[in-house]
């Protein structure tokens, strides 16, 4: 049954696998080939960038879904990030270089940060992995343009759904940004919501 299906993660295996996908042994070697590879990350580390070329590969070679109509969670946030279109500050797809990894946002996150905030997110980020650190947080300003880009992709039902998890002060400059970018009323209502809360 469809509603029975387990949540994805990396933890999964070929038997995981056979409640969503048609091919679960080629996506369970694809998986491990792509996750020892360094492209899209460092060799045997996992990433979103590697997700979807799991994704690329698998259906690529033929492999299919068991419910093409009815996504994973793990599927749906592949394909919005995706649609996100995340990339480094100069639009690369690419973000390791000599001895450096680039800082990695969605395209419109890149557009709302000037010049200065984009150049300290990418210090930051440069500069933590020369010392193997991978995991780097943003700077507040990048932390925002990633959630207000996150929230731009989103169809505005989904929208109404992240907005109930938000923190007031999240939710005010959400608000802000929804009432520049979209003027999606049910979106609005819901932030203010949220906003009003503290």
């Amino acid at each position: 049954m469809p509603g029975d299906r387990v949540t994805a993660s990396m933890a999964k295996g070929a038997k995981d696998y056979e409640q969503d996908y048609t091919d679960p042994e080629l996506r369970e070697r694809l998986k491990e080939e792509i996750k020892q590879s360094d492209k899209g990350g460092a060799s045997g580390k996992w990433s979103a960038r590697k997700s979807q070329l799991l994704t690329q590969q698998y259906e690529k070679q033929g492999g299919g879904y068991r419910y093409p109509d009815q996504p994973t969670e793990g599927q749906k946030s592949l394909e919005q990030w995706t649609e996100e279109d995340w990339q480094t500050a100069d639009g690369s797809a690419q973000a390791r270089g000599d001895g450096d990894t680039d800082r990695y946002l969605p395209k419109k996150a890149w557009e709302e940060l000037s010049d200065a905030e984009k150049e300290e997110t990418r210090k930051r980020k440069r500069e933590a992995s020369k010392k193997g650190e991978g995991d780097v947080a943003n700077t507040d300003a990048a932390m925002t343009a990633r959630k207000e880009a996150h929230l731009d992709a989103m169809k505005a039902d989904d929208a109404v759904k992240a907005a109930r998890g938000m923190e007031p002060d999240t939710a005010r400059q959400a608000l802000q940004h929804e009432r520049e970018h979209h003027d999606r009323t049910t979106v609005e209502r819901q932030l203010q919501k949220v906003a009003d809360e503290d």
